[in-house]
């Protein structure tokens, strides 16, 4: 098939997660794979230097290859944004006529998803939305109810939507896509990469200044306003004892505050920012790790989520300790050994000490979580389920 991806991200520069895995595993297959990104964080000048489309290595497979189209825009900036968003229209109708897609596989929503839309519905193109988050309320600004009518609008109009959890298909349910073409599919988890890299181990916990005694418990990913992490860490400082130390990998838009009350503690010695690591270089620093944590605030935006650090600590062997989420409750239930439920953000430290100091054997915890990772977003079978619905959506308007 030739399938064409769409989001409103940019695909050489985003932390890799589902939009990487996906089209480049089905590339792999033997499908030829298009995608549509948007530029954000570039320049005018930097766009109009590099090629509107362009054949590109894959970022996770290094022998997947697919065609990466770069519309032209005013900047990655949010007012090339918005202008980006009234002028996508045409922009679009000219690549669905250059790639023909049997299939639009779209994750965007305000910037060029319900454009997309528009032009594949002229068009009878196929058009599949996949549900990653709310997008409504992910981000609060001037234009949120503008993101809700685009959002409401590709619920009902897709010709199918695929949710990456129960929560999340409950909502988009709610905002009126049809039942009857929604379903769940969950992403793929390439466990052979997160094998633990046991011999990356020790030099790294030397390079971090990290006793091998150290218990050192692991928070990876954006340090979004959800976090929880100022309650984590403020936690941390209170209960925390001699050989304990947090390790703290990604950045984000609460970095300075992290910093601040890092210091205001006087932790400095004791939580360790790593900054933004490679995803090829993930499986050694979780390897640091005995126990990892998810602290997101509970919200619309974290409960309709499946967070991907969950999925990956569990896919590296590590036990888990995670606020109580309806998107990670929906896939994992409630009765797995080695990832703990708790209410809030301010109980995860105190759980995840108690995992270190109450002789529970981490490591079978950690095998247990491999286990169901792989039963559940085992790589071959979650892309072959994504594949199948492509597939049937396709069939559908043909």
């Amino acid at each position: 098939m030739r399938i064409l991806f769409l989001h409103e991200v940019n695909y050489l520069t985003k932390p890799i997660f589902e939009m990487h895995e996906v089209p480049e595993a089905l590339a792999k297959m033997g499908h030829e794979i298009s995608f549509v990104h948007f530029p954000e964080g570039k320049t005018i000048r930097e766009i109009l230097s590099q090629n509107r489309v362009e054949k590109i290595q894959g970022r996770v497979e290094k022998d997947a290859n697919l065609n990466l189209f770069t519309p032209r825009t005013l900047g990655g900036s949010i007012i090339g944004r918005l202008l980006h968003s009234l002028t996508f229209y045409f922009q679009f109708a000219k690549i669905l006529e250059e790639v023909k897609p049997d299939i639009v596989y779209s994750y965007s929503v305000p910037t060029s998803g319900w454009q997309a839309l528009i032009a594949c519905k002229k068009r009878n193109i196929p058009y599949l939305f996949r549900a990653l988050d709310a997008s409504t309320v992910i981000r609060k600004t001037i234009f949120s109810r503008l993101v809700k009518v685009a959002e409401k609008y590709i619920y009902r109009n897709a010709d199918w939507v695929s949710a990456n959890n129960s929560a999340m298909l409950e909502h988009v349910t709610q905002l009126g896509a049809s039942v009857e073409r929604s379903s769940v599919e969950y992403p793929p988890v390439d466990l052979e990469h997160f094998h633990s890299k046991d011999e990356t181990r020790d030099c790294l916990r030397s390079e971090l200044g990290l006793a091998p005694e150290s218990r050192v418990i692991l928070f990876m990913g954006s340090f979004f306003y959800f976090s929880g992490l100022p309650n984590v860490i403020r936690s941390f400082a209170q209960l925390r004892e001699k050989e304990d130390y947090f390790v703290l990998i990604g950045m984000g838009e609460q970095d300075k505050e992290l910093r601040a009350i890092v210091k205001s503690s006087n932790l400095e010695e004791f939580v360790i920012f790593t900054g933004r690591i490679e995803f090829e270089d993930l499986p050694g620093y979780l390897s640091l790790a005995d126990v990892a944590i998810n602290a997101f605030v509970p919200s619309m935006v974290s409960n309709t989520a499946l967070p991907n650090k969950v999925i990956q600590y569990m896919a590296a062997g590590l036990p888990v300790v995670s606020t109580k989420l309806e998107g990670l409750v929906s896939a994992f239930g409630e009765k797995n050994k080695g990832l703990v439920f708790v209410d809030k953000p301010e109980m995860v430290i105190p759980a995840a000490l108690r995992l270190l100091s109450e002789g529970q054997n981490l490591q079978d915890l950690g095998i247990s979580n491999k286990k169901v990772v792989e039963s559940i977003f085992g790589k071959e079978a979650a892309v072959q389920k994504i594949q199948s619905n492509i597939q049937k959506v396709k069939d559908l308007l043909n």
